[in-house]
């Protein structure tokens, strides 16, 4: 007997259906020597119907469910009756108390229970309900469904429709009409109203709901136990986990049942968090083969209220923290740095003692890759720009000094000199490159052009006063300044910039001697002579402003290395501060 969406053949579970007026006018008819008046019809079927009544007796609501055939078969009695019986049996909170069986005035069966209000759970499966209220009614039903197992009873139809949470944190197990006594034929169960051999349970008869039917119960197998009901409250805890059926109803759900589906909730609904325990429970409650699942009702139960109670699956946390960390190392073997860091910390998370994890996350976290990321590229290039514009306002006030010179140069040169106009020209370009580059971030041709710009200055500084007198110093410092900046250009490099400082300090040197200009330096027997074009014959204002000069280069060359010497302390401290942070996450 089956519950089929799709296809409703004649079943022997004998289902109730909402009546049309859900709330039937109450009626002062009467049921078993006046003491139940009906007061209105819940559901009714194709051969019963289930009624609120008033006990006149007690004075409470009860539910009634009787008969409405006028002719009914003594096997649809015995069948109505049976599970009158075996629910009435069943002395448990969780299970629907019969109050009594007995006789319409008609002489047709029925029986009175306890008056259920509340929603199913099928009502909750996939709504906004809260977890952890679900579960707990879920472990009531296990330990329900037990103590029917202990009795000889297997229920055989649980599914969410079946399992009522009431109003005040009540859990009831409902619908034993098809359940299996132990030790008790099945021919109760043919179909009502026929007496026919071929309707009786036996091999081959399906019994039970699509989708929720066990492997065993999908092939007929007569020797159904109660593994046949773990299997089908796995897939009920699986429809509270996911918020979706594990099988489909309709006959699809008994193709799906027999060749099995992913059984992880966490794999149909991964935005629900679902934890790795319950995820195995799930699967290990609806495995194919009835030798390999969760052995009892109360086994089952046991470990979601464990689960419940914090005592997390250790072993299978461990187990999946093992794997997670064997994938890691796996991704850190191929240099998939992001891959085996999120193994590494979800082995971690899983089991906080597994050295192996904490030692990967350590060599991820202290060993560089082979290869540097490109977002590594982009934080380099974006922090050679920050640099860059610090330097170039640096440079701007260093040319922004050297300027300052310009006058006291020409307090010096000869009278009508041109030197000093013509010194000038190139420290105003280099003035003016340095504060552009503290606003522009392209600042790679630009510092070839100021390359440039310094070698016609030096060059200058070589032919006005030597080229072995103030050039060499002056040079030594610029080059310093523009290769402490970072840079692409070829100009800049420290082989653009060597050469370019060699050819402004010796190329006059060379020109003057191959004749071609007049010569600055000469040697005799009295010493070295200085012929420098723009000193003029000022002894005093020349030692002033040479001294002057001398005692800037020196500052400005103290100033530039102190300020590199104070910026790499301070990135090395940072980078070494963060590795000692790090390495106490690796166990020693």
């Amino acid at each position: 007997m089956v519950d089929d969406a799709d296809s409703k053949p004649p079943t022997t579970d004998e289902r109730l259906t909402d009546v049309d007026e859900p709330h039937a006018r109450p009626s002062e008819e009467m049921i078993a020597h006046d003491r139940y008046r009906i007061v209105e019809v819940l559901a009714r079927g194709g051969m019963g119907e289930v009624l609120v009544a008033r006990d006149d007796q007690v004075g409470r609501d009860v539910a009634i469910k009787r008969m409405r055939t006028a002719m009914p078969s003594d096997r649809a009695i015995e069948r109505f009756l049976r599970e009158a019986r075996i629910q009435g049996r069943l002395e448990h909170p969780a299970i629907v108390p019969v109050h009594e069986i007995g006789r319409t005035r008609d002489g047709l069966p029925f029986f009175a229970m306890k008056k259920l209000a509340g929603t199913t759970l099928a009502d909750l499966v996939g709504k906004q309900a809260q977890l952890q209220p679900l579960l707990r009614a879920f472990v009531d039903v296990c330990l329900a469904v037990e103590f029917a197992h202990v009795r000889g009873v297997i229920h055989r139809d649980l599914k969410p429709e079946n399992i009522v949470l009431g109003d005040f944190g009540e859990v009831y197990v409902l619908d034993w009409g098809i359940a299996k006594v132990i030790g008790e034929a099945d021919t109760e169960l043919g179909d009502i109203g026929s007496d026919r051999r071929e309707d009786q349970t036996g091999q081959g008869t399906v019994v039970g709901t699509y989708g929720y039917m066990s492997p065993e119960q999908v092939r007929g197998e007569i020797d159904i136990d109660a593994r046949a009901d773990v299997y089908a409250l796995g897939c009920v805890l699986f429809a509270i986990l996911a918020g979706s059926e594990l099988h489909p109803r309709g006959r699809a759900g008994l193709a799906s049942a027999l060749t099995g589906v992913d059984a992880r909730p966490s794999q149909r609904a991964p935005a629900r968090g679902i934890p790795p325990e319950l995820d195995a429970l799930c699967v290990a409650a609806t495995a194919l083969d009835r030798g390999a699942r969760v052995a009892s009702a109360r086994e089952l139960g046991d470990r979601v209220q464990r689960f419940l109670d914090g005592d997390r699956d250790l072993a299978t946390r461990q187990q999946l923290a093992r794997d997670h960390l064997e994938r890691g190392r796996r991704a850190f073997a191929i240099d998939d740095r992001s891959s085996a860091m999120r193994e590494a910390g979800s082995a971690l998370a899983l089991d906080p003692a597994l050295a192996g994890a904490a030692e990967l996350l350590g060599r991820l976290m202290l060993e560089p890759p082979k290869t540097v990321p490109a977002e590594v590229e982009a934080s380099l290039d974006q922090d050679e720009i920050e640099t860059a514009k610090i330097n170039a306002r640096d440079g701007t006030f260093i040319f922004v000094a050297i300027l300052a010179f310009a006058p006291l140069m020409w307090w010096i040169a000869p009278a009508g000199s041109r030197w000093p106009l013509l010194f000038a020209a190139p420290v105003l370009v280099c003035t003016a490159l340095c504060w552009r580059g503290t606003v522009d971030d392209r600042h790679g041709a630009r510092l070839g052009v100021l390359a440039l710009a310094c070698t016609v200055m030096l060059g200058l500084v070589s032919r006005m006063y030597t080229p072995l007198f103030v050039a060499p110093g002056f040079a030594a410092v610029t080059a310093m300044t523009i290769l402490f900046t970072p840079s692409k250009s070829r100009l800049a490099s420290p082989v653009g910039v060597c050469a370019l400082m060699q050819i402004a300090v010796l190329g006059p040197w060379l020109l003057e001697h191959l004749d071609i200009v007049s010569r600055t330096t000469s040697l005799d027997a009295t010493g070295a002579h200085l012929h420098a074009p723009a000193l003029g014959a000022h002894e005093p204002r020349i030692l002033l402003v040479t001294t002057l000069y001398a005692f800037t280069l020196v500052t400005i060359a103290c100033v530039v290395a102190g300020t590199r010497r104070a910026h790499e302390r301070a990135t090395k401290r940072s980078l070494l501060l963060q590795t000692w942070q790090l390495r106490q996450l690796v166990p020693r």
